[in-house]
């Protein structure tokens, strides 16, 4: 089996007027499908969404980062169903059939939970089915509360993080963020400009970046940091913007897209 894809779906790029837009799912669908038809890389989604559904369907007027843990984790609860809904027609309208993991960062921390976590993935991809993959926000604290006293721009979230150590624990050949801007992007005086290639080594791009998600707990920086992740272990990256037509059909392929982190395995010596 070839080394897969990850995708990364922020909920800014399911999002439209404060509601899941079923049409970027459908977009997502037919690009995985095009994809596997044109390169043979198996792909795994992992998803955010959940509490932006739930808070469609509960009619509250607020965005997820505006709720209070209580309220994230019922959203969460109440939308996972539509969302993971939504993925298995639009999947299966271009003949692919998905499964639903929800898992915690903090049961990757136990390792037999995350070496079975790893051969369901790969049991998955292995009888072409692909594997959905979201946070369960429902019962975990680590993706919504800030636990660490960690300043909000630069903690992990909106799954960046967990699909970064996803593609690590998984050998995956590429990573792919998908977002609602076309890249990483610095101001230049009065012009904004996006960079097209960051190497591994040049940390120092990350203090000079901003931007945060409307709709998502991450931003820039997040995505950055699961950039880096998978970085350290020769994983190719691309931040793009999934709201345009074949932009993560483009990155999967390696054509020139958003913003490329070069892969650069880090070499240990002991001594």
């Amino acid at each position: 089996m070839k080394s897969p894809v990850v995708v990364k779906v922020g909920t800014s790029v399911l999002s439209i007027d404060g509601n899941l837009d079923k049409a970027a799912i459908d977009s997502i669908a037919r690009q995985a499908s095009l994809s596997i038809s044109e390169t043979g890389l198996p792909i795994v989604i992992v998803t955010s969404g959940a509490i932006l559904a739930g808070i469609s369907l509960l009619g509250w007027n607020a965005k997820p980062r505006d709720l209070d843990l209580t309220q994230k984790q019922v959203s969460a609860a109440v939308g996972q169903p539509i969302l993971i809904k939504m993925y298995i027609d639009s999947f299966g309208a271009n003949g692919l059939t998905v499964a639903q993991i929800l898992i915690t960062e903090e049961d990757l921390m136990i390792k037999n939970c995350y070496n079975n976590f790893l051969h369901t993935i790969e049991s998955l991809l292995r009888l072409n089915i692909i594997p959905i993959i979201n946070e369960n926000d429902a019962v975990s604290v680590k993706e919504l509360l800030n636990l660490n006293n960690i300043k909000n721009e630069v903690q992990f979230g909106d799954n960046d993080r967990l699909s970064a150590i996803i593609a690590k624990g998984i050998g995956a050949k590429k990573l792919v963020l998908l977002t609602d801007v076309d890249g990483v992007y610095m101001i230049d005086g009065k012009e904004k400009k996006t960079l097209d290639i960051i190497e591994p080594n040049d940390k120092k791009i990350y203090d000079e970046v901003e931007g945060m998600s409307e709709f998502g707990r991450g931003g820039i920086k997040s995505k950055l940091d699961a950039a880096f992740i998978a970085s350290s272990a020769g994983i190719e990256t691309y931040i793009v913007n999934g709201k345009k037509e074949g932009s993560m059909l483009r990155a999967i392929k390696g054509e020139k897209v958003g913003t490329k982190i070069v892969g650069k395995k880090q070499e240990f010596i002991n001594k």
